[in-house]
């Protein structure tokens, strides 16, 4: 029987799991697991879990927060939300989460727009930002699970074949394979195994099978770049992007505090 001390306390913290009372009003839905007086719906339940989630993810989510909910009624029937310590935390987190809400109310359906030139500007004023710190090489790859297609495939690039549509036809690197083999631009301290594989090879020209604990790699090395030397605008561009919309929407957010200040009393006191 649930304790009158958690009875009282029950609204002392919120879970990010959906909790429902004995005798809510409402229709009332499937309910899947309980601890006391907890309830866990159905449809709460589904919103916890990805799509395509098998019955194992499903049954460790119902376990996940049975878990916790015996967690959170143990932390209040030892009287832990009466920590002044505790309350100042949660006091300042709810207040970071209005401001949040506030800030994606005033500002999250506005469509902010960033011009070429805008994005240029930033790249030219701020090369230092972009500035290698070491030598990088920018690859691709083709995986494969045997040394006998790895050949083949290295015999089909030499004949002509497109790298990409093979990579995309034959790899088996799920993560690059629709991106023509693409591994980007990286650095010794990226990936020091992969570093070293290409450091013997000659630009624009695959290499013999490479054996690693995945299989058996096909490597092209597009480019090499000295430490110091400034990447080029189409790296970085999603960077610039995402650095001055976000100064736009510091702009938007300082002049709705300016409005707001010029409505309310405040003041800063004398040290």
């Amino acid at each position: 029987m649930p304790s009158k001390k958690w009875s009282d306390m029950r609204f002392g913290l919120a879970l990010c799991f959906t909790l429902t009372a004995c005798g809510a009003s409402g229709p009332q839905e499937e309910v899947v697991a309980h601890v006391g007086d907890a309830h866990l719906e159905a449809s709460a339940l589904e919103a916890l879990l990805p799509y395509g989630a098998s019955e194992e993810d499903r049954q460790r989510a119902i376990t996940d927060w049975i878990g916790r909910e015996l967690l959170y009624r143990e932390a209040i029937d030892r009287g832990l939300h009466e920590s002044l310590r505790l309350q100042q935390q949660l006091e300042r987190t709810r207040r970071n989460l209005l401001v949040a809400a506030l800030l994606d109310d005033e500002l999250g359906n506005e469509e902010v727009d960033v011009t070429e030139t805008e994005i240029q500007r930033y790249y030219d004023g701020n090369a230092e930002l972009f500035r290698r710190e070491a030598p990088e090489v920018q690859a691709r790859h083709i995986l494969l699970s045997s040394q006998r297609q790895a050949n083949a495939r290295r015999n089909d690039l030499r004949r002509g074949a497109d790298f990409a549509d093979v990579a995309r036809s034959h790899s088996e690197d799920v993560d690059t394979r629709d991106s023509g083999g693409e591994l980007g631009v990286f650095s010794r301290a990226d990936d020091a195994a992969l570093w070293s594989a290409c450091q013997d090879l000659e630009l624009n020209t695959p290499s013999q099978p490479i054996r690693t604990e995945y299989g058996y790699h096909l490597i092209e090395v597009q480019a090499r770049y000295e430490a110091s030397s400034v990447r080029p605008l189409e790296q970085v561009r999603g960077q610039i992007v995402e650095k001055l919309v976000w100064q736009k929407h510091r702009q938007r957010m300082d002049q709705l505090v300016k409005t707001l200040k010029n409505r309310e009393d405040w003041g800063i006191n004398a040290q």
